[in-house]
């Protein structure tokens, strides 16, 4: 149908389209914004995008190394921590506000490095008692499943907010923990029934440190940031 046969200038017709696509791009740009982070798992950075007045979706990536002591069985080790994670979360902020509750999920790359330390010279090993020299080595890794759900709140910008802010988030991840341990017999014990005594007590203290450890498996996230939305 010819518009300008109905009365209706062409023009006006392209004026109105150009106003609906200009419409429709400032409502996809909404809430497109930028933070660092850092906290229990980490720093890194994060990528928002608002939609709406209420929701908005983020993906953060972030990563780091500590060391920690970690004492859960009779025997101590030391903890080398490493954190790689890349969050996909979904926000609702009930009152177009600062305040979000988020869900999503982790792909967790996540470990722990686990090398004991004798006492006094020697392990106590699913109580059996080795010198230190015994013992050769006995290392071990604590990883985790590597998708994981969370749930959490905070505060940080309104999905419609501008400028600088500032962001908390509080939350907890679910990983499900898996321990590997490795004992190695030293020179005085190795090729005799102490080394094959070893081995036994050794895979007893991996079920047991798998055991003790299950409070890794809910693991609190808790991170500030600060960030620039335009």
């Amino acid at each position: 149908m010819d518009i300008a046969a109905k009365g209706v200038p062409s023009s006006c017709c392209c004026h109105a389209l150009v106003a609906a696509a200009l419409s429709m791009a400032t409502t996809c740009a909404w809430g497109q914004a930028v933070a660092v982070k850092g906290g229990t798992y980490g720093a890194g950075v994060e990528l928002e995008y608002g939609l709406g007045s209420r929701f908005g979706a983020r993906l953060q990536l972030d990563g780091g190394t500590t060391s920690h002591s970690l004492n859960k069985t009779s025997i101590d080790y030391d903890g080398h921590f490493r954190f790689e994670n890349a969050l996909a979360l979904a926000d609702w902020h009930p009152f177009a506000g600062s305040w979000r509750m988020s869900a999503g999920f982790v792909y967790n790359d996540n470990r722990i490095d686990l090398t004991a330390k004798p006492t006094n010279g020697s392990f106590t090993i699913n109580g059996n008692t080795y010198p230190a020299a015994s013992v050769g080595s006995l290392h071990g890794t604590l990883d985790f499943n590597k998708v994981s759900p969370y749930l959490g709140t905070g505060w940080g910008i309104s999905p419609s907010g501008k400028g600088f802010f500032g962001s908390v988030d509080l939350g907890v991840f679910w990983q499900p923990q898996n321990v590997s341990l490795t004992g190695v017999c030293g020179a005085p014990i190795l090729s005799t029934p102490t080394c094959n005594q070893l081995q036994i007590d050794v895979a007893a203290e991996q079920a047991s440190l798998q055991e003790q450890t299950r409070a890794f498996r809910w693991w609190p996230l808790l991170q500030l940031g600060f960030g620039w939305r335009f």
